[in-house]
């Protein structure tokens, strides 16, 4: 397997990616190909579902007037995926910046697989569209939940 450039210790990173927010998902027969196997756009749907649990038990609140937009995405994938397939997809923050914060996340499958990986920067917006820091609470919310997360 060819390591995805954002990963520096695949073993080190694996492990970090199993304490991080997880997803169940099971995948459906209307999210494969003609080929049969897990649609390419998909695993970004995943990607958005955890990262949205992850905001959540972390306590992150529109209460501010922000979103929280994707600036990039990637994913690297590893092996095919098959419908009915049972994964477990993982997300944890990497980096936090001043109003950005990068994410990884790994999907396993049920033999504990790695089937694709991922990465996104995400930035908090206002209603105008510009970037505005996070508040403090959430910062801290954010390493207290994710030891290694670097603020």
């Amino acid at each position: 397997m060819r390591v995805p450039s954002y990963i520096n210790d695949l073993d080190q990173w694996l492990e970090q990616m199993k304490h991080g927010t997880r997803l169940d998902v099971a995948v459906r027969f209307a999210e494969t190909d003609a080929y049969g196997h897990m649609n390419n756009r998909v695993p970004f749907v995943y990607f958005e579902d955890v990262r949205t649990l992850m905001l959540e038990e972390t306590g992150y609140s529109l209460a501010d007037d922000g979103i929280v937009v994707v600036a990039d995405a990637q994913c690297n994938y590893i092996r095919q995926v098959y419908p009915r397939a049972r994964l477990a997809v993982y997300a944890y923050p990497v980096q936090v910046g001043t109003a950005s914060c990068d994410v990884h996340y790994a999907a396993f499958s049920e033999d504990e697989e790695l089937m694709f990986t991922g990465r996104t920067s995400m930035v908090q917006i206002d209603r105008s569209g510009n970037a505005f820091a996070w508040n403090e609470a959430y910062k801290n919310s954010l390493q207290n939940r994710f030891e290694s997360v670097i603020i």
